[in-house]
């Protein structure tokens, strides 16, 4: 069939394909397309784009610094308009796949909150903020998440809560990835906490966080009336809803939670992923170190009496 891609996303994938997809499918898309895709590849003929011209696509984006998310984001996207294509007979194979991507990595560091900031927020915020950070950083849910709890979603008897979907923008959808739909697990202070925030809400919602009129929450809104205020009060340093997860992932992996248990709690499709959520956490290294010392070196004492005593090794 002889027609460009720019013709094909105009006259079939965006008005048939894009409206069934998640909104922040169809948000990313829009926009990886008509920044990037259109002035690329728009006017090249659909059934002739070669794998090598997608390849050389992907580095020259690399070269000008995009993250390798978004360089995953470039192929899985072509990936899905031709695997559309394919389907409905308009090519013959796939040039997005096979496609060579690098090996994903954090770019920047990521806020993970400490124990004292924490225990300093649930102190002095004000509900439901102070409980979705409560459950944010002792579960790991996105904040979409939290939002789109329903309050037969949680199992306060038998300690489990239920992620069955997600809000994002105000719009209720599906979970992030496929493995997001799932089961976590709710400490018992946790149980006890959420009880406390259903017996003292005021609100006629079947929805577990909800605006005054039942409505869902919108989370940057949230942020900004009820976190930020907290923030400059306590003097503590700004973050993020999306610092809850890794904070989880942090606690978690330093306290000896195998990997795979908390990819299962966070809902995370690959494993590589999980990886990136974990910080380092100063306090666990060094007491790593003094295990090994106490093997090493029986009789030497602790490296942290010292310092509390304010003696040093070397005289």
């Amino acid at each position: 069939m002889d027609i460009t891609l720019a013709d094909f996303w105009s006259r079939y994938y965006q008005p048939e394909i894009l409206p069934t997809l998640k909104v922040s499918t169809q948000k990313l898309y829009l926009s990886l397309f008509q920044v990037h895709l259109l002035p690329a590849l728009g006017t090249r003929k659909l059934a002739e784009i070669q794998r090598l011209e997608v390849q050389r696509f992907v580095t020259l984006k690399q070269s000008a610094g995009y993250s390798p998310q978004t360089l995953a984001h470039f192929r899985n996207f072509l990936s899905a308009l031709y695997s559309t294509a394919l389907s409905w007979g308009m090519v013959s194979e796939n040039p997005a796949s096979g496609i060579n991507l690098p090996v994903m990595e954090r770019r920047r560091e990521v806020r993970v909150l400490s124990a004292e900031e924490i225990q300093a927020l649930l102190h002095t915020l004000p509900e439901p903020s102070r409980t979705i950070v409560l459950l944010g950083v002792a579960t790991g849910l996105r904040i979409g998440e939290m939002l789109a709890l329903r309050v037969m979603d949680v199992d306060l008897a038998g300690g489990l809560l239920f992620v069955r979907r997600a809000i994002y923008r105000g719009v209720m959808g599906s979970p992030k990835t496929k493995r997001g739909e799932r089961r976590v697990p709710l400490a018992s202070f946790v149980v006890r906490a959420l009880e406390s925030f259903l017996a003292s809400r005021r609100v006629d919602s079947d929805l577990f966080f909800s605006s005054r009129a039942g409505t869902p929450l919108h989370d940057r809104n949230l942020f900004r009336r009820q976190v930020e205020p907290v923030l400059a009060k306590l003097g503590i340093r700004h973050f993020g809803w999306h610092s809850l997860r890794h904070t989880f992932r942090t606690i978690a992996g330093n306290r000896g939670v195998p990997v795979e248990v908390v990819q299962s709690v966070l809902g995370h499709t690959s494993m590589d992923t999980t990886m990136l959520y974990m910080h380092r956490d100063k306090e666990a290294e060094r007491q790593a170190a003094e295990k090994v010392a106490e093997v090493l070196c029986p009789n030497v004492p602790k490296t942290e009496g010292l310092l509390r005593k304010g003696k040093t090794l070397i005289q």
